[in-house]
């Protein structure tokens, strides 16, 4: 089983899972794990640790890998059509698939564990951790009560459009200084996900880069403190 932090805050009747992004940790996330905790009720948060070591920095994790798809980094260029961005991120289904695969077995886990069923689970990804919560929570067989977004995208599109089998509420967070999962890539986002019959919740944030903000975090505990 992966490894993980939890954080119990009153009683476990909601579970959140938070996914960190790629080239990261927990620890690097634990500024915006911290805001939630105190923002939410009567919940149980879970932090899993990706388990593989970032081929960018051998100190961190990644839940897969892109100097493989993208050794020159052109995701990250300005003058890189949007096009390009998704099918560098396309290139990448198998890990994603394999991946989701994996964290919905977590998610399994823990409901177990907590006692707690698909209509109260959430899940929160950030960057890379976004585009796995997007593609996990669609390939789940039963629909979870909502996923978020932070900075992500559709990734593996052409793999998730054939194994979709739920339709979970669906939140897309971004900030509009974001080069590195570039924020023009968000139009093409809502509209893939429009075609599948999903229509996202969107927000995004002036002068934000590729960072959580509290005021995200914010709007989560909100959906979140509103379910019971």
């Amino acid at each position: 089983m992966l490894e993980y932090v939890s954080y119990q805050i009153g009683k476990p009747l909601k579970l959140i899972v938070f996914l960190h992004g790629y080239n990261g940790t927990i620890a690097d996330h634990q500024y915006a794990i911290d805001w939630l905790r105190e923002k939410v009720t009567d919940t149980v948060i879970v932090v899993p640790q990706a388990p593989q070591v970032s081929d960018k920095n051998p100190q961190k994790k990644q839940w897969f890998g892109m100097l493989k798809y993208d050794a020159e980094n052109k995701r990250a260029k300005p003058e890189t059509s949007v096009e390009e961005i998704f099918a560098i991120y396309n290139n990448a289904a198998t890990d994603l698939k394999h991946c989701a695969d994996s964290i919905n077995n977590f998610i399994d886990e823990m409901q177990k564990k907590f006692n707690i069923a698909d209509n109260q689970t959430y899940l929160i990804g950030f960057s890379q951790g976004a585009m796995l919560a997007i593609y996990t929570s669609l390939i789940r067989q039963n629909s979870i009560a909502g996923t978020f977004s932070l900075s992500g995208l559709i990734a593996g599109s052409d793999s998730l459009d054939k194994n979709i089998k739920s339709c979970p509420p669906l939140w897309l967070f971004h900030g509009e200084d974001d080069l590195k999962v570039q924020y023009k890539t968000l139009p093409y986002n809502i509209k893939w996900l429009q075609n599948h019959r999903i229509n996202p919740q969107v927000k995004t944030y002036s002068e934000l880069a590729h960072k959580v903000c509290e005021a995200e975090i914010d709007e989560i505990a909100k959906v979140v403190n509103l379910k019971f």
